[in-house]
């Protein structure tokens, strides 16, 4: 139950603070797709995203049963696991295949820098999805607050 009241101003400065924790999440999140570990990304999303639910929940003091269907939670997995998955298509397939067309020269993968590359837009790709995924809960619950202000 919200232990405030429930009116425009509260609610923009409860979202302002719960957006200041999805973007320090979704760097957490960029900085395990860098890292060269397999299933460390997973597994970081997995936990990311359920910390993200719980805390903008929580700043927004209301119960996770109240703003969340199993359907959502669900659907949070799955792009999640996408999330992973499209952080790692980026970094070990795309990002190569496109480095090798704009270079004529063999030079940069020896340094290094496809790799490098490779890891900076699969770090981008998992920041981007993280922080759209925390946004978008925190609009769900924001819609949420609003109907039962209403």
């Amino acid at each position: 139950m919200v232990q405030y009241q429930i009116t425009e101003q509260n609610l923009k400065k409860k979202q302002e603070e719960a957006q200041e924790l999805v973007k320090k999440k979704a760097r957490t999140s960029a900085i395990a797709a860098i890292l060269p570990i397999p299933f460390l990304d997973v597994g970081t999303d997995m936990k990311l995203m359920k910390d993200i639910y719980g805390e903008i929940e929580d700043i927004f003091e209301v119960d996770h049963d109240d703003v969340s269907t199993t359907s959502d939670d669900l659907m949070t997995r799955a792009w999640v696991m996408a999330t992973s998955i499209g952080s790692e298509l980026m970094r070990k397939n795309v990002t190569p295949f496109v480095f090798r067309i704009f270079s004529k020269k063999q030079k940069f993968s020896r340094f290094g820098l496809v790799t490098l590359l490779g890891n900076v837009l699969g770090a981008g790709v998992s920041y981007f999805l993280m922080k759209k995924l925390g946004d978008d809960h925190i609009e769900h619950v924001v819609e949420h607050l609003r109907n039962q202000a209403a």
